[in-house]
């Protein structure tokens, strides 16, 4: 059976348990628990598979010498991305004008972003080791060091020649316990579709939230359906790009039932190699890459969400200065969320909302009832466009083998 199809009857399965269970405090205390659960399975196997995965690449590709031209045009297409995402979604907001939001007396708070400083110091720990045992989120402190340590290894290969076989046997060994839990990760896709369902339900029976909810919705479809197969035609030499989005479908199922982009990121890898037929050495460094620096989907719902938020104020008008504004610091944030894979647009709209100021500090407050589904469709299109730029990035320098269908896992 596909893993596609395996997420599908998963999210299927939790979305209907989250939505017949009775509703109570002990069921959704359980559901949580469940949820926490699932997401550390997801996650599990990733950080390590990269530790050790990234160094043997980075010397590959350094004797190639073409380690800088992948990483520069990785980092390149990740962060033109999130610009133009924002515009995209500052457009949608425009064109289809969601109803205003009702301003609110109270509502739960978010977790705040870290700011740009604390992510600059995250990125080097006080000591190397810290990098190791950041945390879940830790991805950018860790693929820094194995960078560091891929370029150690070329600089005498008669003393380094073991260690390069002791990475690379790890990093085979772990790719296979990623298989193995690609493979069970439906199992864990129905208990996190079961909490979000939950979750889900409550937002639409908030009739005020439908509009704004159409609009992510449309602006989400446009996006998958016209602006990545666009992209993927000319990128890809002319060729059908709806073969790039379906060897994608299981990653992007992954993420949107959960809502955490690091929960199907193991498996953005294993569809990376065997379906889209990116080689290791170009994947295993441009995919973590990407999902630091190419929260474009995020980026998306964001500027369409901040713009809502702050047509609601009756004594805030939207004009060309607040507009470029936007477009300025809606990827900031998305940038800031790269070290926080569980967050998305209400996150960055708390951080937003702070820089703006002008009594608007707790505009993002708004939409705090709206928190899941807007983040469920940010990370859906952050897990495409991340597999998009790892094999964009890949055909561009050769590194990518053309794979039939049929034979997608």
């Amino acid at each position: 059976m596909k893993i596609w199809l395996k997420l599908l009857i998963g999210a299927l399965l939790g979305t209907a348990l989250g939505l017949l269970l009775p509703p109570g405090s002990r069921t959704d205390g359980t559901l949580g628990i469940l949820f926490e659960l699932a997401l550390r399975g997801g996650r599990y196997i990733f950080l390590p598979l990269v530790f050790f995965s990234v160094p043997i690449a980075v010397f590959e590709l350094y004797e190639d010498r073409k380690l800088g031209s992948i990483l520069g045009k990785a980092a390149l297409i990740s962060v033109v991305s999130v610009f133009a995402a924002a515009v995209l979604g500052a457009a949608g907001a425009f064109l289809l004008r969601p109803d205003r939001i009702p301003l609110v007396s109270e509502a739960p708070s978010v977790a705040p972003l870290a700011s740009a400083g604390d992510v600059l110091l995250g990125l080097f720990p006080k000591n190397a080791f810290q990098a190791l045992v950041s945390g879940g989120d830790g991805l950018a402190p860790l693929f820094i060091l194995a960078v560091i340590l891929g370029l150690a290894l070329s600089f005498d290969q008669a003393v380094t020649k073991p260690v390069l076989g002791l990475f690379d046997s790890l990093s085979r060994i772990l790719y296979q316990v990623n298989s193995f839990f690609v493979e069970i990760l439906a199992v864990f896709s129905i208990l996190a579709a079961a909490y979000n369902a939950r979750a889900f339900r409550t937002v639409l029976e908030l009739s005020l939230y439908r509009s704004l909810l159409v609009t992510v919705a449309a602006e989400v479809l446009f996006t998958v359906l016209v602006v990545l197969p666009g992209i993927l035609y000319f990128a890809g030499g002319r060729k059908n790009p709806f073969r790039v989005l379906y060897g994608l479908a299981g990653p992007a199922l992954a993420a949107v039932v959960s809502g955490d982009l690091f929960f199907g990121a193991g498996t953005l890898a294993k569809h990376g190699k065997e379906s889209l037929g990116i080689r290791r050495r170009s994947g295993t460094v441009t995919l973590p890459v990407a999902l630091l620096l190419g929260r474009a989907g995020t980026a998306l719902v964001t500027s369409t969400s901040f713009i809502v938020v702050l047509s609601s104020f009756s004594n805030i008008g939207l004009t060309a200065e607040n507009l470029l504004w936007l477009i300025l610091f809606v990827p900031l944030s998305a940038l800031l969320l790269g070290s926080a894979p569980g967050q998305g647009p209400v996150a960055a709209l708390a951080l937003l909302s702070s820089l703006y100021g002008r009594g608007f500090e707790t505009g993002y407050l708004l939409l705090v009832h709206a928190a899941v589904p807007l983040l469920l469709a940010g990370v859906l299109l952050d897990a495409i466009w991340a597999g998009c730029v790892s094999w964009i990035t890949a055909r561009s320098e050769g590194l990518a083998a053309e794979r039939e269908v049929r034979r997608y896992i």
